[in-house]
């Protein structure tokens, strides 16, 4: 697929070089992954969510939208060649949905992430994280803290809304990798620091164990659940991203897990997803815990939760306490 891209346009090897020949390959990869997710979910609105971030992404790089369309066109051709025809016609409808996508002229407005009684920490903390200042942002969070502010208000209003807003600016290509990469390490110590004074202040509720799926690299999410969790009275197994099955079910046999929390934010994930909760499920029969999805790759969800069978699917942690801790 790279390399018909290539010949039709020439200019770009003379451009990029064999280093962007190896980026085209990649990110076609990437957007096979993420359809094949997608079709697992049953959800062409997840891949037209990727259709339109790619774009976005690669147009603050200097790439024009028609690239993605073409793309999509190319592997639309390829995939006719080895799919069955009910198999192409339902992935062609998934890439026909993403190339509306990649058209839409407008970008969503940025809706507001706090409120305005954190809005000026939730600042504050932004520049710390994105100067790398570690011992500035414990500070930052530590005083509102000091000042009343809940650990689940300071995790979703700060920690959280600055973690997209970093993410939202590495998108728009106004920080380098290393910046975004610097700015998520700094928040990670921020939540393992304040993490010993959480005083769990409602009675034991149960076994729970949050986790991300193999392949899953995003971690702060879960992180922050597995945190205010425990605070509210769950024992928590916190198992981290990227965990394999098998440790997955070690650990919900361990402690008799009643919730399984599973954090997934690519929608290239959703088959390991599916694959884990079938295996809970005939691993552990009628003591399989309650299943409670997690993450942005869920967004448009509605037919993987059929497919998999009962589960409950939370897009962000005030969802969370609402179902588990009232």
């Amino acid at each position: 697929m790279s390399d018909q891209f290539f010949l039709d346009h020439p200019d770009w090897l003379q451009r990029y070089g064999q280093r962007g020949r190896q980026f085209c390959t990649d990110d076609a990869r990437f957007h096979i992954d993420f359809l094949c997710g997608a079709l697992e979910a049953g959800s062409p609105e997840s891949f037209a969510d990727y259709a339109l971030w790619t774009t976005r992404m690669l147009g603050a790089r200097g790439i024009a939208a028609h690239t993605l369309v073409e793309t999509f066109a190319q592997l639309a051709s390829q995939l006719a060649a080895v799919l069955s025809p009910d198999a192409y016609s339902e992935a062609l409808s998934f890439l026909t949905r993403a190339k509306n996508a990649c058209e839409e002229a407008a970008s969503p407005a940025e809706p507001e992430e706090s409120p305005a009684a954190l809005s000026l920490t939730k600042e504050v903390f932004l520049a710390a994280i994105l100067n790398g200042q570690r011992q500035a942002a414990l500070n930052i969070v530590e005083e509102a803290l000091r000042a009343g502010h809940s650990h689940v208000d300071i995790y979703i209003d700060v920690i959280a809304a600055a973690l997209h807003r970093i993410g939202k600016l590495w998108e728009l290509n106004r920080i380098s990798v290393a910046q975004e990469h610097m700015a998520t390490a700094v928040a990670q110590f921020v939540i393992s620091s304040i993490y010993p004074k959480l005083i769990p202040d409602s009675p034991p509720r149960g076994q729970m164990v949050v986790t991300g799926v193999a392949g899953e690299m995003h971690q702060i999410g879960a992180n922050l659940v597995a945190d205010v969790m425990e605070s509210k009275g769950w024992n928590v197994r916190f198992l981290g991203s990227n965990t394999p099955l098998p440790g997955i079910l070690d650990a919900i046999n361990e402690i008799s897990a009643d919730v399984l929390c599973i954090s997934t934010t690519l929608v290239s994930n959703l088959p390991s997803a599916a694959h884990l909760i079938r295996s809970v499920r005939n691993d552990r029969k009628e003591r399989a815990p309650r299943i409670i999805l997690g993450g942005s790759a869920y967004r448009h969800s509605g037919q993987f939760v059929a497919e998999v069978g009962p589960a409950a699917v939370l897009l962000d942690l005030r969802s969370a306490l609402s179902l588990l801790c009232d």
